[in-house]
């Protein structure tokens, strides 16, 4: 099975309000619930051969949104196999904490398949998305948007299921 480690950004305004693409790429679903609609995804993708992750979330957020994220903390973790177009590809994503130093988004750094999948963009509260009906990656963000927000960065990364 190929292996997809990709690094997602937690990227957090000054109202601690989250940043989020709406995507829809019906290939591309978790076989243990496939789900084929529209889902909100935090920014972020595949780390390039000798990457660090964290380098990878700082770069993914300047390329998708022309933010400029000086420092990230790595705060969650995730393994699981999705289907990725024609084949089953297991993702070893690592979710990173960061502000950016403005907050003016640009998206005309995605690519041509990046921009044929984004439907939309825009900043959440943790109630917002606790209380909205749509699709979230993960599907309990807004919980853990919530608790992160409260609690503070956890010591060591945290496993999500």
């Amino acid at each position: 099975m190929i292996e997809r480690p990709s690094a997602r950004l937690i990227l957090l305004d000054p109202q601690d309000r989250l940043f989020l693409f709406k995507v829809h790429q019906p290939s591309v679903y978790d076989p243990a619930d496939p789900f084929h609609g529209p889902f909100w995804v935090m920014v972020g993708g595949l780390v390039d051969p000798g990457e660090e992750y964290a380098a990878a979330a700082i770069r993914e957020a300047r390329e998708e949104t022309s933010l400029v994220v000086e420092d990230v903390r790595w705060v969650w973790s995730r393994e699981r196999v999705m289907q990725w177009r024609e084949r089953r590809v297991l993702h070893r994503e690592r979710f990173f904490l960061g502000r950016p130093t403005t907050t003016a988004v640009d998206t005309s750094g995605l690519d041509e398949r990046e921009k044929s999948w984004t439907l939309d963009h825009r900043w959440w509260s943790a109630d917002e998305i606790s209380a909205s009906t749509e699709r979230f990656e993960p599907k309990d963000l807004g919980t853990r948007l919530g608790s992160l927000l409260r609690a503070g960065p956890p010591g060591e990364p945290i496993t999500l299921s």
